[in-house]
């Protein structure tokens, strides 16, 4: 799934704007020169502190938070250059910090813009699916028997299979429609059954998301006693297991 256009353009913009910016701030650094000392053994002068450049430290503060929490959002977890994007709030203002952060940036830069990222919004999607997966399972495990915990659950993890099922649709070749005949977004079972009629699961995994499906809408509509916990549990354990085969 690429990057819709719109955002694609506003990233690359921003990361021209910050380097631009970091540009700037390295050009404009004050040269502290080089310090001697004499020798009354060599007769001779001694360098005793090198020359650097002295960053302007509010501008690289500034810079350097912008960059990062661009990195920081652009960069799934699992990316091979995310550490070095969770190092940026700790780089101190020197000149080779600097030079290596604008390479950075350039490089990342390039590889969006090459198209090395087009898989970023589907990483991202399944980051926000594990975080909400997390949620709801800690509402039963953190919950009581008998206290109706788990009906946030179900409809936490409801609406984080149906977010899957749209995005999977979307990736299809051709797209499977989100919007049914009557203009309407298409429910669960319309997008079950869709993406059961192109191949992406047979009938056997249709039949087990209608039933998650069906628990979801249950629980939103309050037949709370249509539904135990432990089909919950079930429901939260069948999803994991779906987002890890299908949501890539």
């Amino acid at each position: 799934m690429s990057i819709p256009p719109k955002i694609r353009i506003a990233l690359l913009a921003r990361f021209d704007s910050l380097i631009a910016e970091g540009k700037t701030i390295l050009d404009s650094a004050e040269i502290i020169p080089a310090k001697y000392d004499y020798s009354e053994v060599t007769r001779r002068q001694y360098e005793t502190a090198a020359s650097y450049k002295k960053l302007d430290w509010p501008k690289y503060v500034e810079w350097r938070t912008k960059s990062a929490t661009l990195l920081s959002s652009i960069l799934p977890k699992e990316h091979v250059h995310r550490s070095s994007a969770d190092g940026f709030p700790g780089l101190t203002p020197s000149d080779s910090n600097m030079q290596w952060a604008l390479s950075l940036l350039r490089g990342i830069k390039d590889d969006f813009e090459a198209g090395f990222l087009d898989q970023l919004s589907s990483l991202i999607e399944a980051e926000i699916a594990a975080d909400y997966m997390g949620q709801a399972e800690r509402l039963l495990t953190d919950g009581k028997p008998g206290k109706f915990d788990h009906v946030p659950a179900a409809v936490l993890g409801g609406a984080v299979l149906e977010k899957a099922l749209r995005l999977l649709c979307t990736q299809q070749q051709p797209a499977v429609p989100l919007i049914g005949g009557n203009g309407e977004p298409k429910t669960f079972n319309p997008l079950i059954d869709d993406l059961k009629r192109v191949g992406v699961f047979n009938e056997l995994k249709a039949k087990q998301l209608r039933a998650w499906a069906d628990i979801r809408n249950k629980a939103a509509h309050g037949e709370f006693d249509q539904f135990t916990r432990n089909d919950v549990e079930q429901m939260l354990a069948g999803i994991s297991h779906f987002l890890a085969d299908h949501a890539k």
